[in-house]
């Protein structure tokens, strides 16, 4: 018989787990015992998928709980679930890893100084169950958008609007989310969230907005200075389109990643505009960032930001920490501690500067987080953060509507 451990090939030799090839004398009697094993196997095996099949099909139609025993006794374990809009590659490398710390700060020690706080139990659990709905029963950020125009000199961008029920005879507090994608109409469950507690949502298709290949590259480099004027047309444009009876708008500004970095732009270069920031995997200072980044990071990162040696100057005038200063109004930072594209000590030294004048600002670290939280659970525990953040200092009820 075949030793135990030995996995018989096709070609009569075999991969033993050392990886050495089987003695020529044992390939007969290999040989010898295939047929009938193979056969009982593969019948095996055939079972088992038909099997696993049919347990699939119900899983997928709501009948869990379903085992299936003997020789096809594991279990099938459903895909984790994906939301609307998740990124294909949210558990690269690229994205998932340790974020940077200068050298000499203790990682361990900013996680402290930073910790994890639990958000309201019963909001997250309104959130998750919004979420879940997946657009089925609660679709206010279905209907129809307004495409408001913005000039800010010679440049002109348009803001995608969403507005709950209500806000058309009264002012309702606004809110700006910026990002790398182009604005688009129909269901999705960010806007969902935050209409349902109050407020309109409004994304701004500004220099540097994926909605056509030149747009996008139109901040890049040397263009990000003048780019970023955007944010503060941006906000000039939402407070005249909303403003009801003499009484203007309250204004927040929010984003991840690069909308992130344009949340914390917007609260210093241009304080004032906002009266409320909330920044997600944003980077404080570029330049610091990319010291302490990989020679690849800085290369890939040269384009878009600046090169660290040749564009000193260009990297301090983009960079939020420049204008720490000028902030006048609440400041929130929210960083994964997996996340290798932003750097932990950097927020730190941004957030503390702000406390010593006094000003409303607060960095949470989520240890198990990386750039791209996509995962419901992670879903649900950010944006509780932000509509408590956003309704606390906009002196708002806490209320999520939840009829269709």
């Amino acid at each position: 018989m075949a030793r135990r451990g030995v996995l018989l090939r096709d070609d009569g030799g075999e991969d033993a787990p050392g990886g050495g090839r089987a003695h020529p004398g044992r390939r007969a009697r290999a040989r010898a015992v295939r047929p009938a094993g193979l056969r009982r196997r593969r019948l095996i095996l055939l079972r088992c998928s038909v099997l696993r099949a049919a347990l699939s099909a119900l899983l997928l139609s709501g009948l869990g709980g379903l085992l299936v025993f003997g020789a096809c006794s594991r279990p099938v374990v459903p895909a984790p679930p994906r939301v609307l809009g998740a990124h294909a590659d949210a558990d690269s490398p690229r994205v998932v890893g340790a974020a940077l710390v200068r050298d000499g700060d203790s990682r361990d020690e900013l996680l402290r100084r930073h910790p994890r706080v639990e958000p309201d139990a019963a909001l997250t659990a309104t959130l998750a169950a919004i979420l879940a709905d997946s657009g089925q029963r609660l679709r206010w950020s279905a209907a129809p958008v307004e495409d408001l125009t913005c000039d800010n000199g010679d440049v002109r961008f348009r803001i995608q609007v969403r507005a709950p029920p209500g806000c058309s005879e009264r002012a309702c507090p606004v809110l700006a989310f910026y990002t790398t994608g182009c604005p688009r109409p129909g269901y999705h469950w960010r806007p969902e969230f935050f209409l349902r507690a109050g407020f309109i949502y409004a994304e701004p298709a500004v220099r540097g907005t994926a909605c056509t290949e030149a747009w996008a590259r139109a901040d890049n480099g040397p263009l990000r200075v003048e780019a970023a004027t955007d944010l503060e047309a941006a906000s000039r444009c939402l407070r005249q389109r909303f403003t009801r009876d003499g009484v203007v708008p309250r204004l927040g500004i929010l984003g991840w990643s690069y909308g992130g970095n344009q949340t914390l732009v917007g609260m210093t270069r241009f304080a004032g505009s906002y009266d409320a920031g909330f920044a997600l995997a944003a980077k404080t200072d570029l330049a610091s960032f990319l010291s302490q980044a990989t020679p690849e990071v800085r290369r890939a990162r040269a384009s878009e930001y600046g090169d660290l040696e040749k564009d000193a100057e260009q990297l301090r005038a983009i960079s939020p920490v420049t204008y720490v200063d000028r902030v006048e109004a609440p400041i929130a930072l929210k960083l994964g501690a997996r996340d290798p594209k932003v750097s932990l000590s950097d927020a730190d030294v941004f957030v503390r500067a702000l406390r010593a004048r006094g000003q409303d600002a607060s960095l949470m670290i989520i240890p198990e987080h990386a750039h791209l939280t996509e995962r419901p659970e992670e879903i649900a525990f950010e944006h509780a953060h932000l509509l408590q953040f956003f309704t606390s200092r906009f002196g708002m009820p806490l209320r999520v509507e939840t009829r269709p």
